[in-house]
């Protein structure tokens, strides 16, 4: 318990100093505390605006997945230990409707075994185990496309950002051909630099952020997958000893 609690300690501070550090690392240069961030967004244009957006649903999805992903709610101890104790007692019956009653991805991997052991009590311990792991790869599939949003968000934010400088730039040039003063192509020159380089800038920064917290999550992944499979093939290796002790 401990150590659960330690763990999820260095979880969420190490959540949080991903998500802060590159504005941490933004607002302690001082060109950028020249520039308000209002204007920002002004002069980055649609683009900018876009790239706000996929920022709030970055952070949006990163809580989303620090509370949702979690030992405790992918294969809850107490519903781990009242199968675990019905599989030792051999009740199958009991077993189904504990999972039935349960919306853990370890629910769903367990009754799928139960499910075929339903069908025939005397069936192969390797078919029971297949069923098993064929809902466990389903399960898993289903986490790991939950965090490719993430990715899909550091992929699209650049593409954003460079969209931008090449919006800029093209508002530069009209700028420059247009038939106005010369003061007014220095201001249509700078405006269009200034949105060429605040949109690249954006996208880099929500980029940068959504790929670190995609690898962070990709871990965290790999460690309840890993745990999943742990939690769930005790369960039916108590019911397989229990069953090989019904027979001798």
């Amino acid at each position: 318990m401990v150590r659960s609690r330690f763990g999820s300690g260095w979880f969420r501070l190490g959540l949080l100093v991903l998500t802060l550090a590159p504005f941490a690392l933004l607002a302690a240069d001082p060109a950028m505390r020249l520039v308000p961030l209002r204007e920002v967004f002004e002069k980055g244009g649609i683009t900018m605006k876009a790239i706000a957006g996929l920022s709030v649903v970055s952070l949006f999805l990163t809580f989303l997945y620090a509370f949702t992903m979690r030992p405790g709610t992918l294969f809850p101890k107490r519903f781990m230990r009242d199968a675990e104790d019905a599989a030792e007692e051999g009740d199958l019956e009991a077993l189904r409707a504990l999972c039935a009653s349960n919306e853990s991805p370890a629910a769903r991997i367990i009754e799928s075994a139960a499910e075929v052991l339903a069908g025939d009590s005397r069936v192969d311990y390797m078919v029971v185990r297949d069923a098993l792991e064929d809902e466990g790869v389903r399960q898993a599939g289903a986490l790991w496309q939950r965090i490719q949003y993430l990715q899909d968000i550091a992929v699209i934010a650049p593409m954003l950002g460079l969209l931008g400088t090449v919006m800029g730039m093209m508002h530069s040039f009209a700028g420059l051909q247009a038939g106005v003063a010369f003061a007014n192509k220095a201001d249509s020159l700078a405006a269009g630099v200034a949105e060429a380089l605040y949109t690249t800038a954006g996208g880099l920064v929500v980029g940068i952020i959504s790929m670190a917290l995609y690898a962070f999550f990709r871990g965290q992944v790999n460690r309840l997958v890993g745990g999943l499979e742990n939690a769930c093939n005790r369960v039916l290796r108590r019911y397989a000893v229990r069953r090989q002790a019904r027979s001798l």
